[in-house]
């Protein structure tokens, strides 16, 4: 007799079913992973920037950071030997011309200088002495002429009776001619003092010439001491702001070291430094764009230096607006400098891997539905410092991914994941 198992049928069911779900579980991993694999990549949004393709005018600018500079510079030099006893300004302080900015002394030359006023006052006396016996000489030569008058006048009028008297033998022959003699000689010595008197004033003069003379260099000699002790407070030569101080408390200078920069705040120019494969269009008298912060300031280029350091040339930019209050030397500022306009041509926002013109670049064009962007092979013209002229590739009104998503050139679609 036959006994049934109504639990054989169940049995294999459950036997079937344990092997299926496990095959139909690794088929469905197997769909997922190769739906996966075919998936294109996924870029953040966040992490890119788009710009859209125009037609219209480009304005070709050339980019480039800079500092502020006072051309009008004044060196201030120490003038002589001294040690600094107080520094009385810092960088960035307002001096007007005259201003002290450091105090020096100099022993040796306080010295020097009480030495020289001695002499002087020593050759101030001898002269007073000398200026004292040169009147008593003149006065002895008046005393002496007077005097050579007095005997020439009276011998002259004794020869002249004794010639009456002569006819009348008063007088011998020889006592007459004696006389005579003696009106002779006291006439030539009348006429020496006469001729002393006369060159008298001329010698006076000629010592008094002398004497001022002497006086003169002691008073220089005292006058250019006294104007180095002056100088030991080494002053402004002109108003401005402090740039450098370079000296300090305790030091010695010595003559024509530099103690500190001076410069005209009023007169501020503009120094970019382009980039060396930039510069070659940038020519004197180019309408420059200056930003300090969000005021923008216009330009003029008025020279661009004909050597280049580390790979950078330096323009110098005229501030031709009147400029903003507040400018100091040494402040950053950027400027952007026109080169040219170009008119009815293809262009967007400058792309990131955009180095130079006429490149070839895989750029990543976003589609309408804003969730793909599709690799497209482009064609770069002239660049900008905005802006890049599109030669082939792109159309009007498309939107291109402006990040560089080089890592990605390889796949045909990217996902924009939001």
């Amino acid at each position: 007799m036959d006994i049934r198992r109504p639990q054989t049928r169940d049995r294999r069911w459950r036997q079937g079913l344990t092997w299926a779900v496990p095959v139909i579980v690794v088929l469905v991993l197997l769909g997922v992973a190769t739906s996966l694999l075919q998936r294109p990549p996924a870029v953040d949004a966040e992490r890119i920037w788009t710009g859209t393709v125009e037609r219209g005018e480009l304005l070709r600018e050339v980019a480039a950071a800079g500092t502020l500079v006072a051309p009008r510079l004044r060196a201030v030099t120490n003038r002589n030997d001294g040690v600094i006893e107080e520094v009385v300004v810092l960088p960035g302080d307002p001096v007007n011309s005259g201003d002290a900015l450091i105090f020096m002394s100099s022993p040796d030359l306080d010295e020097e200088l009480a030495s020289a006023r001695w002499d002087l006052a020593a050759a101030e006396a001898e002269e007073a002495v000398q200026r004292v016996e040169a009147e008593n000489r003149r006065l002895d030569l008046i005393a002496q002429l007077a005097q050579a008058e007095s005997e020439y006048t009276g011998a002259l009028l004794e020869l002249q009776a004794q010639e009456e008297l002569a006819d009348a033998q008063v007088f011998s022959a020889i006592e007459l001619e004696r006389s005579r003699l003696r009106v002779s000689q006291l006439r030539r010595r009348l006429e020496a003092e006469q001729a002393r008197s006369e060159r008298a004033p001329e010698l006076r003069q000629a010592q008094r010439d002398a004497a001022r003379a002497r006086l003169a260099r002691h008073r220089d000699k005292v006058t250019h001491l006294e104007g180095l002790v002056d100088l030991l407070s080494v002053r402004a030569p002109t108003a401005g702001i402090v740039q450098d101080v370079l000296v300090q408390e305790g030091e010695r200078l010595g003559a024509g070291q530099l103690v500190a920069r001076i410069v005209d705040p009023e007169h501020l120019i503009a120094r970019l430094r382009v980039p060396e494969r930039e510069a070659s269009d940038v020519l004197i008298g180019l309408p420059v764009t200056l930003e300090l912060g969000r005021e923008t300031i216009d330009g003029e280029v008025t020279r661009v230096d004909p050597s280049a350091r580390d790979r950078h040339i330096d323009v110098d930019v005229a501030l031709v607006s009147n400029p903003l209050p507040g400018l100091r030397p040494d402040q950053s500022i950027s400027g952007r400098i026109e080169l040219e306009r170009l008119d009815d041509v293809l262009y967007l926002p400058r792309p990131a891997q955009a180095r130079s013109e006429g490149q070839q670049l895989i750029v990543f064009v976003v589609d309408n539905g804003e969730r793909h962007a599709r690799r497209r092979e482009v064609e770069i013209g002239r660049l900008s410092a905005r802006h890049a002229e599109i030669i082939a590739g792109l159309n009007p009104g498309e939107r291109v991914v402006l990040a560089d998503l080089s890592e990605f050139e390889d796949h045909e679609r990217v996902r924009l994941r939001q």
